[in-house]
This record gives C-alpha cells, structure tokens and sequence, in this order.
C-alpha cells in the first residue's frame, strides 16, 4: 500500500494541474487496490495461459443484466444521469465477484435481494418511503387489517410481474454466468469494482451520497434497518419490563374514600391530529359533540406526541418518561411503571377496552399489557369501537358505587381509517385507497375525518353513559399522522428523518378534559384542580404532563410527583422540548 502512494500522488497533482476533481478516499483506494490485484491476476494468467477476463459476449450479457437490474431497482438511478456509471459498475462487479465466490449458490442472495429492491421501488413512488427500521418496526406489529390496507387489488395484480422479473433475472445470471470460471468471473468481478473506486475519487466527498453506490451499500443498510427495528422493539419491551411500580412506596390518598362511584377514563387515541378538531379551529365539523359541551370541556390545542410510535407514547403517558426512547438525555427516560398503578392501590377498579390490535402477540400487545397489568378485565372490542359501549355499561352496572379506572386505547384514526359509520359518512366521497393516496387525496383525507367524526360520537357515548355519575374524562392521542402535508403520507418516511416528526405538525395531537358537575362538586380540590387546569390549557402542553396531572388532579400524594409537570399546579412549566415553530394565525 505504501509503494502505491506515490503513482498516485503523483498522478494526483497531474491531474489537478488539468482542473481534473480528484480525492483519495476510501472508495478510491479500495478500487487502486482491487485494479492492481486485477492488472496482476491478469499477468498471471497470461503466463499461465489462461483466460482471466470474461469474453465480449458476456461482458454485454452482464451489462445488460446490471442496466436491467439498476433500472427496477435502484430508487435513485436515474437522479444525475452523469453518476450512473456508479451503480452499473458495481453491480456488474458485484454480480460477478458472487459468482466467482458462490457458484450458483450467488442465486439464493441475488433473487430475494431483488425481490425486496423491487418491493422498496413500489412502495417509495407510491408511499414516499423507503424500508427503513420505522417501516420494519411498524410492520413487526401490524395488525391483520392494518397489512390488509395495502394489500389492493393492483398491489396483488403488481405482484405478477414483480414475480416475472426477479424470475427473469435469475434465469440471465444462469445464462450468462453460470459457464464462466472463477478465475473470469473474480478478476472481472475486481476490475469492474476497482473502475467504480477509481470514479468516485474522481467526485469530491462532498458531492458523494451513499446512494451511488448501489448495490454494494444497499444490504448493510437493509440489514441496519432490521436490526434497529428488532433492538427498538425488544428495547422497549425491556424498558417496560424493568420498571418498578410506582405502587411499591408509599402514596396517598386524602380526596376520596373509595365509594363515590367517580370514574376516571383516560382515553389514548389513536392518530388524532390536533388540527384536525373543528375545537381547534379545523374549518370541517369533525368534533360536534365536544364543541356542544361548553364549560365542562377543557382544550388543549397545542399538545406534542413524545414520539410517533403508539408503544413509545403510551410509556410517555403513563409512566413519568418524558421523551421517547431513543432521547437519553438526563431525566427524559421514565424510572417508574404505570400511573395506573396506583390508582388501582387506593381502591379503584381498573378496567382495559381495546379494539382488535390488542390480539396480535408482538411489542403493542406486550407493551399495552404491562402498562395495564393492574386491570381488573381486559376487553376488546371484535367490531368498531363503539362496541366497547355496552362493555363499558355492564363494568358500570356490577360496580355502581365503586371508583372505576377505565383505560381506553381503540384503533381510532390509524390507519387505513377505515372506523367511521358507513351508511352517514359526513364527508365524502370516502374510499381510503392506500395505493395511491397522493391521487386520491381528497377520498384518503375525508376518510381521517370522518374516523374523527366517528370518534366524537364515541367521546358523546361515553359521556351519555356515565351521565348522573361523578366522572372525569381524559383524552390524548398518541401520535400526529401525515396526509399529504409537505408531500408525505403516513409517517414511514420520518425512518430517514426521525427529526422530521417534531419539526411539523404532524406531532400536535388532540388532548382535552370532559368532567361532570357531579365530579367538580365532589370535592373542593377537585373544582380548584379543573380551575387551575383550564388557566393552564394555552399552555403548549406533552406527554409527560399527563402522569403527573392524574395525580394532581386526584391530589395523589406520591415521591414520584412533579408539581412542575403538573397542570393542575400553578407551578407547572410548559413543555420545553423539540416542537415546530409557533405559527401566525
């Protein structure tokens, strides 16, 4: 290596003598390297010989497998048509250094590799987003209906000749490889790699990316995709799982007696974003309900989602975390379990209602399961959310004088927002085509509203229900969704760009509290309590004010209680972490 520096410094300053670019990075050493091993191979070869280079036939039967595989492949190909020598070089070099190594082996990673290539390709032009750890992450814990939105008619029907393709790469690479030597198939395999090098340090590190050098960076990156999907996951299990329970010291309970029959629900929604809701000025009638409930409503139009995976936001709220997982800043992690917890201490009868997610057996289910491990019952609701109605009604009528906890987390706004009345959908035309959403925009978009129409109705059933008793109903949605605001939709792109989620509003989400004047009469704290609440609702409130505002609220004296995240305190400091600017209304 030290003999080869100085050809090539010295070539180095002949070039730049002609204003030729030209920097000695990695890549380009390793390609000098990979062209002398090629250059000697063929030295050997000619003594010995024996052919070491692949014939002209091949050599067009490889570029036109390499031009074939670049073009359906590779997302960014055609970007700067002056780079394309880039992938076409490697793959060509990659396609014979396989084959040179494995035989025909080199098959059972070419075809599956192509597959998922083919699979990214229709996915980013259709769902702006690229495989990345959040998209894996997701998809571990989909649902089968969730799977079911973007398995369309054209989806499948696109499957065929995505099937066709990767068949017909595999029968050119038996083609055209298959009855070359490794000695042909490894020096070519060099020579083509080391020509790849040679340009790239022909192009200054500032105007490399990562893409050029397809397909060679490609499987570290799928691979650090699945592995940070799979550390995220079972990181978050791990950190629910290794949280004492705020019950293990000692709390109290001064307010209550344990037989008032108050009713506490503190509802996380799902994908509601905050401007979205007609209370927050959205021009369409999404929350009538709320917007009839005067008083007794208390707003928060201005709440960050600690993250934008529901497992994450749900630790967020119930436990005294304050960011999500991945910020290690000091006091952000939460050193605590769940808040219910305790409330089932001090006498109340905590009930779980789910929708049909709660069934799957992956990070959501487990997660959302030890965060409600103090639950009395668990049910889920094997229809639309309304169905958790009458479950609901038959809690109530075995525990009319009893303190209730109900926890209520249903599918809501998620995706493919598929939960609202059919037969009276107040916006329409309404067919939620996940296959295209940019092209069908207005359908997709009126189908998250009427999801929130349909989830007030829900907010308006709930309240008719335990009308005449002492209750307390408390809302947030666990995170923001994006549709088509900046030319994203969904929040799969935000895997390249995690800072993105809290830099536009797609992290506000909706957050509000409904009382009855039976619990605001109940207790002079509880009246001085929403009080203080309501003067701070302008505040820009998060997630980690939740916790600690159940126990004010309650006046649940804990050593885990913050006054300063409390907005039933005076004291309460608004949320100081990363959100979007302020915007002149």
């Amino acid at each position: 290596m030290v003999l080869l520096w100085f050809p090539v410094h010295a070539a180095k300053v002949w070039l730049r003598q002609w204003d030729v670019p030209f920097e000695l990075t990695g890549w380009g050493m390793a390609g000098i390297g990979a062209l002398v091993l090629s250059v000697l191979v063929a030295i050997v070869g000619r003594f010995l010989r024996k052919r070491t280079l692949l014939s002209a036939g091949v050599l067009w039967g490889v570029l036109l497998l390499a031009a074939l595989f670049v073009s359906l492949g590779h997302l960014l190909a055609f970007a700067s048509l002056w780079q394309l020598h880039f992938p076409l070089l490697l793959t060509m070099g990659c396609l014979c250094l396989t084959w040179g190594i494995l035989r025909r082996w080199a098959l059972l990673f070419w075809g599956p590799f192509m597959a998922v290539e083919l699979l990214q390709f229709i996915g980013f032009h259709q769902y702006g987003s690229r495989i990345n750890s959040l998209v894996l992450a997701e998809t571990f814990e989909a649902s089968m209906e969730e799977a079911m939105a973007y398995l369309t008619p054209l989806n499948l029907v696109l499957m065929v000749p995505l099937l066709l393709l990767v068949l017909l790469f595999i029968w050119l690479q038996l083609r055209f490889l298959s009855k070359c030597t490794r000695a042909e198939l490894l020096n070519t395999g060099l020579l083509f790699c080391g020509l790849c090098g040679l340009f790239a340090s022909c192009l200054r590190p500032a105007g490399q990316t990562v893409n050029y050098y397809w397909p060679a960076c490609e499987v570290p990156e799928l691979v650090k995709a699945v592995t940070e999907a799979l550390t995220i996951n079972e990181a978050t299990i791990n950190q629910v799982e290794g949280l004492p329970s705020p019950a293990d010291k000692h709390s109290s309970l001064a307010t209550l007696s344990g037989k008032e029959g108050v009713v506490l629900v503190l509802h996380i929604g799902e994908s509601i974003r905050a401007d979205r809701m007609s209370i927050n000025g959205y021009e369409r009638l999404t929350t009538p309900f709320l917007a009839t409930c005067g008083s007794l409503l208390i707003n928060f139009p201005t709440c960050i989602s600690a993250a934008c995976d529901t497992c994450q936001a749900q630790i967020a709220i119930l436990t005294n975390g304050r960011r999500n997982i991945n910020d290690k800043s000091p006091g952000m992690q939460p050193t605590v379990g769940s808040v219910i917890d305790l409330f089932a201490k001090h006498d109340f009868g905590v009930y779980s209602f789910f929708g049909r997610r709660c069934a799957q057996k992956l990070k959501y289910d487990r997660v959302v399961q030890l965060l409600t491990r103090r639950s009395a019952a668990r049910f889920n609701a094997p229809g639309y959310p309304w169905t958790s109605i009458e479950q609901m009604q038959g809690v109530l009528a075995e525990n009319s004088g009893k303190n209730l906890f109900f926890f209520v987390n249903n599918e809501g706004s998620h995706t493919p927002f598929n939960h609202y009345d059919r037969e009276n959908p107040p916006f329409t035309p309404t067919t939620p085509d996940f296959q295209n959403p940019a092209a069908q925009a207005e359908e997709v978009n009126n189908a998250y509203d009427n999801t929130i129409h349909y989830t007030d109705e829900f907010f308006r059933r709930v309240a008719a229900l335990l009308k005449g008793r002492p209750f307390v109903y408390v809302y947030v949605s666990d995170h923001g969704e994006f549709l088509g605001h900046d030319g994203r939709w969904g929040r799969g792109f935000l895997g390249q760009h995690p800072g993105l989620y809290h830099a536009t509003d797609g992290c506000k989400v909706g957050m509000f509290v409904l009382y009855s004047p039976e619990f605001a009469a109940l207790h002079p704290h509880f009246a001085d309590a929403l009080e203080q609440l309501r003067r701070n609702s302008t505040l820009t409130v998060a997630h980690e004010h939740i916790f600690h505002t159940l126990l004010g609220l309650f006046s649940l004296k804990t050593p885990y209680y913050d006054k300063a995240l409390d907005l039933t305190s005076p004291a309460v400091q608004p949320y100081a972490g990363p959100h979007p600017p302020c915007r002149e209304n």
